[in-house]
């Protein structure tokens, strides 16, 4: 009886903390968001915010490259393009991706909004985490 209990009480603090494991729903957890408008405006807010950083960490990285690589004209500012190139054809896979996941999830109605934004904001911020790794000398 002990086991049982102790196992459910763990449960009552892991579950939550599974949950809200991903970035979407640590900033906008449905558990807690209960109106769905109130929650596709949340995700709205935090896609926006979290592409704000990705833009602005892009362009730091872009600067970099231009200013400080190791590689001499023109070849420099062709790594640049290439980084910058390389970014928009991310952006673009991860809306088609996106798009897809959450059409997959939902259908074609309503409930694809919240898929498709949540999936937007979890790609969104691990794109940032990657960039700031293997860009992290350049950032500083």
């Amino acid at each position: 009886m002990r086991i049982v209990i102790t196992l459910l009480f763990l449960m009552t603090i892991v579950a939550p903390a599974l949950a809200a494991s991903t970035p979407s729903r640590r900033l906008c957890n449905p558990d807690r968001i209960k109106q769905t408008n109130a929650w596709v405006d949340c995700l709205q807010k935090a896609l926006d915010e979290s592409e704000a950083k990705l833009s602005t960490t892009a362009g730091k990285i872009a600067t970099a490259m231009q200013a400080g690589s190791v590689l001499e004209e023109p070849n420099r500012t062709e790594n640049r393009a290439l980084f910058e190139a390389t970014h928009k054809k991310w952006m673009s896979v991860r809306d088609d991706d996106c798009k897809s996941y959450g059409a997959h999830q939902a259908g074609l109605g309503f409930g694809a909004v919240q898929y498709r934004l949540m999936c937007l904001i979890d790609e969104t911020a691990y794109r940032i985490d990657n960039l700031r790794a293997r860009y992290a000398e350049d950032l500083k």
